[in-house]
Protein backbone atom coordinates (compact mmCIF):
# COMPACT_ATOMS: atom_id res chain seq x y z
CA UNK A 1 0.00 0.00 0.00
CA UNK A 2 1.42 3.48 -1.04
CA UNK A 3 1.27 5.42 1.93
CA UNK A 4 -1.03 8.73 2.70
CA UNK A 5 1.23 11.27 2.88
CA UNK A 6 0.97 15.43 2.79
CA UNK A 7 -1.11 18.08 4.08
CA UNK A 8 -4.18 19.33 2.13
CA UNK A 9 -6.53 21.89 3.33
CA UNK A 10 -9.27 24.49 1.75
CA UNK A 11 -12.03 21.27 2.35
CA UNK A 12 -15.38 21.79 4.17
CA UNK A 13 -18.51 19.67 5.35
CA UNK A 14 -21.39 20.51 3.20
CA UNK A 15 -24.97 21.59 4.94
CA UNK A 16 -25.38 17.82 4.95
CA UNK A 17 -22.63 16.88 6.97
CA UNK A 18 -20.63 15.52 3.68
CA UNK A 19 -16.78 15.54 2.84
CA UNK A 20 -15.18 15.03 0.06
CA UNK A 21 -11.57 12.82 0.04
CA UNK A 22 -8.78 14.29 -1.56
CA UNK A 23 -9.05 12.41 -4.80
CA UNK A 24 -5.52 11.86 -4.26
CA UNK A 25 -6.53 9.48 -1.66
CA UNK A 26 -9.64 7.78 -3.19
CA UNK A 27 -7.96 4.71 -4.05
CA UNK A 28 -5.46 4.59 -1.05
CA UNK A 29 -7.90 4.91 1.00
CA UNK A 30 -10.91 2.52 -1.03
CA UNK A 31 -14.61 2.55 -1.50
CA UNK A 32 -15.59 1.25 2.34
CA UNK A 33 -13.62 2.69 5.04
CA UNK A 34 -13.92 3.27 8.74
CA UNK A 35 -14.02 6.75 10.48
CA UNK A 36 -12.69 7.55 14.25
CA UNK A 37 -13.28 10.56 16.33
CA UNK A 38 -10.05 10.45 18.31
CA UNK A 39 -8.31 12.67 20.50
CA UNK A 40 -4.62 13.60 20.53
CA UNK A 41 -2.74 15.75 22.96
CA UNK A 42 -5.87 16.81 23.86
CA UNK A 43 -6.72 18.19 20.49
CA UNK A 44 -10.03 16.71 18.79
CA UNK A 45 -10.16 15.17 14.87
CA UNK A 46 -11.65 12.45 12.80
CA UNK A 47 -9.42 9.41 11.45
CA UNK A 48 -10.03 7.80 8.25
CA UNK A 49 -8.66 3.93 8.05
CA UNK A 50 -8.43 1.68 5.35
CA UNK A 51 -9.87 -1.45 6.09
CA UNK A 52 -6.73 -3.47 6.32
CA UNK A 53 -5.41 -0.83 8.80
CA UNK A 54 -8.47 -0.64 10.89
CA UNK A 55 -8.21 -4.47 11.60
CA UNK A 56 -4.90 -4.19 11.85
CA UNK A 57 -5.02 -1.16 14.79
CA UNK A 58 -7.68 -3.32 16.57
CA UNK A 59 -5.58 -6.87 16.71
CA UNK A 60 -3.04 -4.91 17.87
CA UNK A 61 -5.17 -3.69 21.08
CA UNK A 62 -5.14 -7.20 22.38
CA UNK A 63 -1.78 -6.96 23.85
CA UNK A 64 -2.17 -6.19 27.82
CA UNK A 65 -4.30 -6.99 30.48
CA UNK A 66 -8.06 -7.85 30.15
CA UNK A 67 -8.90 -4.13 31.39
CA UNK A 68 -6.61 -2.43 29.16
CA UNK A 69 -7.69 -4.35 26.42
CA UNK A 70 -11.00 -3.44 27.24
CA UNK A 71 -10.34 -0.27 27.68
CA UNK A 72 -8.68 0.39 24.33
CA UNK A 73 -11.20 -1.39 22.28
CA UNK A 74 -13.97 0.33 23.93
CA UNK A 75 -12.43 3.61 23.35
CA UNK A 76 -11.71 3.02 19.50
CA UNK A 77 -14.44 1.35 18.38
CA UNK A 78 -16.97 3.31 20.90
CA UNK A 79 -15.84 6.55 18.59
CA UNK A 80 -15.77 4.27 15.36
CA UNK A 81 -18.49 3.72 12.46
CA UNK A 82 -18.57 2.51 8.77
CA UNK A 83 -18.48 4.54 6.22
CA UNK A 84 -19.05 4.31 1.86
CA UNK A 85 -17.49 7.10 -0.54
CA UNK A 86 -20.55 7.74 -2.72
CA UNK A 87 -20.00 8.23 -6.67
CA UNK A 88 -18.59 11.70 -5.73
CA UNK A 89 -16.11 10.47 -3.45
CA UNK A 90 -18.04 11.68 -0.54
CA UNK A 91 -18.96 10.46 3.11
CA UNK A 92 -21.37 11.32 5.51
CA UNK A 93 -20.22 12.25 8.90
CA UNK A 94 -23.05 11.35 11.90
CA UNK A 95 -23.82 13.63 14.53
CA UNK A 96 -22.17 11.77 17.26
CA UNK A 97 -18.69 11.74 15.65
CA UNK A 98 -18.92 15.18 14.37
CA UNK A 99 -19.57 16.25 17.70
CA UNK A 100 -16.88 14.15 19.25
CA UNK A 101 -14.16 15.37 16.54
CA UNK A 102 -15.48 19.57 17.24
CA UNK A 103 -16.64 19.35 13.23
CA UNK A 104 -20.16 21.41 12.78
CA UNK A 105 -21.76 21.18 9.10
CA UNK A 106 -20.07 24.00 6.98
CA UNK A 107 -16.98 23.01 9.29
CA UNK A 108 -13.43 24.40 7.06
CA UNK A 109 -11.16 21.10 7.60
CA UNK A 110 -7.73 19.96 6.84
CA UNK A 111 -6.64 16.42 5.57
CA UNK A 112 -3.39 14.99 7.00
CA UNK A 113 -2.09 12.17 5.61
CA UNK A 114 -0.33 10.28 8.63
CA UNK A 115 1.28 7.40 6.58
CA UNK A 116 -1.80 4.28 6.82
CA UNK A 117 -4.30 6.61 7.89
CA UNK A 118 -5.43 10.41 7.24
CA UNK A 119 -6.31 12.76 10.40
CA UNK A 120 -8.92 15.59 9.29
CA UNK A 121 -8.99 18.99 11.88
CA UNK A 122 -11.24 21.60 12.14
CA UNK A 123 -9.23 25.18 12.19
CA UNK A 124 -9.07 25.70 15.57
CA UNK A 125 -8.19 22.05 16.76
CA UNK A 126 -5.05 22.04 14.18
CA UNK A 127 -3.92 25.39 15.49
CA UNK A 128 -4.06 24.01 19.25
CA UNK A 129 -2.24 20.16 18.04
CA UNK A 130 0.19 22.78 16.53
CA UNK A 131 1.36 24.52 19.30
CA UNK A 132 1.50 21.02 21.52
CA UNK A 133 5.05 20.69 19.37
CA UNK A 134 8.51 22.19 19.84
CA UNK A 135 9.22 24.18 16.29
CA UNK A 136 12.43 24.34 17.35
CA UNK A 137 13.52 20.98 16.79
CA UNK A 138 14.34 19.67 13.04
CA UNK A 139 13.60 16.41 11.20
CA UNK A 140 16.84 14.35 12.69
CA UNK A 141 16.46 15.72 16.22
CA UNK A 142 12.59 14.06 16.04
CA UNK A 143 14.16 11.48 14.51
CA UNK A 144 17.12 10.66 16.86
CA UNK A 145 14.73 11.13 19.77
CA UNK A 146 12.82 8.40 18.47
CA UNK A 147 15.56 6.03 18.07
CA UNK A 148 16.63 6.95 22.11
CA UNK A 149 20.02 8.72 20.60
CA UNK A 150 20.25 12.20 22.67
CA UNK A 151 23.60 13.56 21.91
Amino acid sequence: MRLLVGTLDNYKLDSKGRLSVPTKWRERLGKEFYMVAVTVKGCKCLTLYPVDYFEETFYAMQNGSENQKYDAITSFLDNAEEAVLDSQGRFTVNQRLKEAAGFTNESNVIFKGKGKFIEIWNEEENEKMNNTYDHSLGMYDLMDRLKGNNE
